[in-house]
């Protein structure tokens, strides 16, 4: 193994593009993130307003929206149809109307309502608007009520139990951070091992392990694997520190878990390089497997709602049992034996390599397989 690592070093030594994957690139990625979230919760949301009753009462409570941090009045409208056009446009993301008889329902003693029209093309921003407003409304001492869409026939109070101030820095940046890293892991673990292959230097790494080609591929990934453990539990961890998200459940159990998806990754990567023995063709599948594989992690979409192939593909990447079991440790202070089925999947990933040794022996002992693209 001594005599693999001496060669690893030295192809890491000559080639620049492994210290952009494995130092510079996730460095970048990070800083933007926390830049991104550092705010924690967006403010000044656009939100137009249709004001049909021009009083003082509608006047005061225009005043109250606008000293409500999340959101900004982009504009104060007697016609409706203006100010759907305003959202139509992208200049704002819904529309709040006060009725004409505003005043004279307070006058009355009676209990106003405002209707909130918001845009469900950003519903991200659309459930922020409508928190804010709903604060504003209650906090503006006139007993306003708010309607959204239809009036519903009952009231529901629904919440986040785990984020409960919709802190998109808790939510985001730690799973956006780990969905890069993934796929950075995956990327070296195919072009150091397929490499070799295309640039017919396999028996060499073949004959620098004994002829094992276990040993090769243990011998080979060990430093890297040890790298992106130790780099990327050390940035998750300042990631954390820096946004302030407190750590609910066990610190370990989320590095091992972290630990497992470096492994697991390592493992995806090696059975695409075995299977398809070509450099380009694996990196290309892995691209499409690994780079939407947020979308299908569970994060922004729960993945009970998913359709059956959705939810399947959720399942078959290992980033949405890392990202379940993170947000376990992290937010709901999830116990080690609730997570332990995510644990065992990255696992199972991880071993997927051991099905394909002699796939691998033979790949790196016959010059036939070597010199493809």
């Amino acid at each position: 193994m001594i005599q693999v690592w001496r060669r690893e070093l030295a192809r890491f030594s000559s080639t620049p593009r492994l210290w952009w994957f494995l130092v510079l690139v996730p460095l970048l990625i990070s800083l933007l993130l926390w830049l991104i979230f550092s705010l924690r919760v967006p403010q000044d949301l656009p939100v137009a307003m249709v004001d049909f009753d021009q009083t003082a009462e509608s006047r005061a409570l225009q005043r109250a929206f606008s000293a409500t941090p999340g959101i900004a009045l982009v504009s104060v409208e007697a016609d409706m149809g203006r100010a759907a056009e305003s959202v139509r446009r992208g200049e704002a993301f819904a529309v709040l109307v006060i009725p004409d008889d505003f005043a004279r329902q307070i006058v009355r003693g009676e209990q106003p309502r405002l209707q909130l029209y918001v845009n469900r093309q950003t519903s991200t921003a659309g459930n922020i608007v409508l928190r804010d407003v709903t604060t504003a409304t209650v906090t503006a001492g006139f007993g306003v009520d708010l309607a959204l869409g239809i009036l519903p026939a009952m009231l529901v109070d629904t919440r986040p139990l785990f984020n409960p101030g919709l802190d998109f820095a808790r939510f985001l940046a730690l799973p956006l951070t780990v969905a890069v890293l993934h796929v950075l892991i995956v990327v070296v673990a195919i072009d150091v091992t397929g490499r070799e292959l295309r640039e017919r230097t396999a028996g060499q790494w073949l004959a620098s392990a004994g002829g094992r080609a276990g040993v090769a591929l243990a011998a080979k990934l060990l430093p890297y694997f040890l790298w992106f453990c130790s780099f990327g539990a050390v940035l998750l961890w300042l990631m954390a520190r820096s946004l302030s998200l407190e750590i609910q459940g066990s610190t370990m159990a989320w590095l091992l878990a972290w630990c497992l998806l470096v492994a697991a990754c390592f493992g995806l990567g090696l059975l695409l390089v075995s299977v398809l023995a070509n450099l380009r063709l694996a990196t290309s599948v892995a691209s499409v497997l690994v780079s939407p594989a947020f979308a299908y992690s569970g994060m922004t979409f729960p993945v009970a709602a998913m359709s059956g192939f959705a939810a399947f593909w959720s399942f078959a990447l290992p980033l949405g049992h890392f990202l379940h079991f993170q947000t376990g440790q992290l937010a709901m202070g999830m116990s080690f034996r609730a997570g332990l089925v995510h644990l065992l999947c990255l696992a199972m990933f991880a071993a997927l390599p051991l099905l394909t040794l002699k796939r691998w022996q033979r790949l790196l002992g016959d010059p036939g397989c070597w010199g493809r693209a």
